[in-house]
Formats: C-alpha cells, structure tokens, sequence
C-alpha cells in the first residue's frame, strides 16, 4: 500500500511541478520568480518518495510478498489514518463555512481524541492554545486572511478580530 501510494504522490507532484508557474510572469536575472521555491519542494519531496519506493520494494523483496499481499483495503477503511483524511476533508469543507477559528478547534480536538488522548480538558486547552497560535501567526505575522465564516461564525471572527492589535 506504500508503494502504490508513494508512487500516486509523485505522479502528482511531477504534475504540480509543471503547474507551478505555468501561468505566473517569467523570472528576471535579478530575481528567482513566484514558483522557485515551491519547485524546490517539489523535486525534494519527488526524490524523497523515490528513495521511498525504492526501499519498499527491496524491503518487500526481502520478505519474498507481493504488493497485493500488503494490500488490504478493509483494514484501511477502518484505521485511524483513514478516519484523520475524514477529518481533514471535512475541515476543508467546513472552513469557507464556519471560518477558521470554529473549525481549527474543533479539528485539533477531534484529531486529538483520534490519537488517543482521554483527558478532555487538556486536550480542550492544547487545542485553544494552537488554534490561538495560528491564528496569530497566519493572520498577524503572515498578514494571511483566513477564513472568516457566514452568519453568526462572521459576526464571531468580527469580533474576535476586533480585540487583537493587529
């Protein structure tokens, strides 16, 4: 399963390498260009995913097992790192509606809870903690807006908004 998803990962980071940039102006000699860094990502983690492959399968042929021996699509549906990618897509639905503050927290609390931690009121003030962090980091040192909500979730990054400095 590594395997097929090592090389399904660098499949398409080739794609977004070419992507990058495709549409943004040529870079000066004086200057790298909007897609210099991002390609650098993108050829670190295309090489990363190589060696990865590489090592899979001499590990696998060590073992004297097929890839469809690894394979084992019921186990996946029902492990904890099928149910993170739930969570993950439905933070990323939810954002544009609830905004980011609502959604951040609630997605540290149950992504924390996934990883196993019981005790509620720690993992409440972690996930406060971090969600503040980020928000301060993204919206006031970065100057990124993040996602504000609609309805009463707008009304609260308002006013959340509205007591920060920045």
């Amino acid at each position: 399963m590594d395997i097929i998803f090592s090389l399904i990962l660098a499949i398409f980071c080739v794609y977004c390498f070419f992507l990058v940039g495709a549409e943004s102006p040529a870079a000066t000699s004086t200057e790298l260009g909007a897609a210099f860094w991002p390609r650098i990502i993108l050829v670190l983690m295309i090489i990363l995913l190589v060696v990865n492959i590489v090592n899979s399968l001499k590990a696998q042929k060590e073992s004297k097992g097929s890839i469809m021996d690894e394979l084992n699509l019921g186990g996946f549906f029902r492990s904890r790192l099928f149910v993170g990618i739930i969570l993950v897509a439905v933070m990323a639905l939810l954002m544009s509606t609830v905004g980011f503050i609502p959604d951040c927290l609630l997605f540290l609390i149950a992504y924390g809870f996934l990883l196993g931690e019981k005790r509620i009121p720690l993992l409440v003030v972690r996930s406060l903690a971090i969600t503040a962090i980020l928000y301060v980091i993204f919206q006031g040192a970065l100057d990124i807006m993040l996602a504000r909500g609609v309805g009463p979730f707008r009304e609260f990054a308002l006013f959340f908004e509205m007591l920060l400095p920045f």
